[in-house]
């Protein structure tokens, strides 16, 4: 009788041991896919809308978005090399990556803490400020006029644009407008030139002042 009690238990341990290590497999791997299908939410979506940036900006011409989702393995910066007026140096956003302003993915760390994108976030519906009673606010004039880059002149109109053609459409607008007019790959908002073919940015672009 002894023996019998020491054998089931000797099994029930046994069991309940290969029990505890199923589950906490079955966890892991429950975990990952979760993360995978994150990733895929990033590039699928809806379509590109996290790409229309809370303050109006496309994303996808952004260097930091680029250095992460540009096409090809290397893609070099035509922008000036020395700093100009109101347009930064080529190497002005090196070692940033991003996945877009409404990604939920890996923000630049500017982008992370930018008041703007926290303010939307929490009042707009959209978490976008195109429809905010309040524009144009201090905190997006503010950052249009911090440093007199040209690519932030581009917000208010981008806002009043998103609320016209829908932020879907006017993403699929700006992703047009933004890639090379011979090759078709994507530019940043200060390539003086394709990185690929070196045909000169499209003149539906604001002009760079050199």
């Amino acid at each position: 009788m002894d023996n019998d009690k020491k054998v089931t238990r000797r099994k029930f341990v046994k069991g309940a041991a290969g029990t505890a290590f199923c589950c906490a497999c079955f966890s892991l791997n429950c975990a990952g896919p979760s993360k995978e299908n994150s990733e895929l939410e990033i590039e699928d979506g809806k379509g590109k809308e996290h790409l229309a940036a809370a303050c109006g900006t496309y994303c996808g011409a952004c260097p930091a978005y680029l250095a992460k989702h540009g096409e090809g393995e290397k893609r070099a910066s035509s922008a000036p090399k020395k700093t100009l007026k109101g347009i930064p140096p080529s190497n002005w956003m090196d070692g940033l990556v991003c996945d877009g302003c409404l990604s939920g993915g890996t923000l630049a760390g500017h982008c992370q803490r930018c008041n703007i994108r926290l303010h939307a976030l929490n009042t707009q519906k959209n978490s976008r400020c195109c429809n905010c009673e309040e524009l144009p606010c201090h905190r997006i004039t503010n950052l249009i006029n911090m440093g007199g880059y040209p690519h932030r002149k581009e917000y208010l109109p981008n806002l009043e644009k998103m609320r016209e053609m829908g932020v879907q459409e006017w993403v699929k607008y700006e992703e047009e407008r933004w890639r090379c007019p011979k090759c078709g790959m994507p530019m940043s908002w200060y390539d003086a030139e394709c990185a690929g073919c070196g045909e000169p940015r499209s003149e539906q672009l604001f002009p760079l002042s050199m």
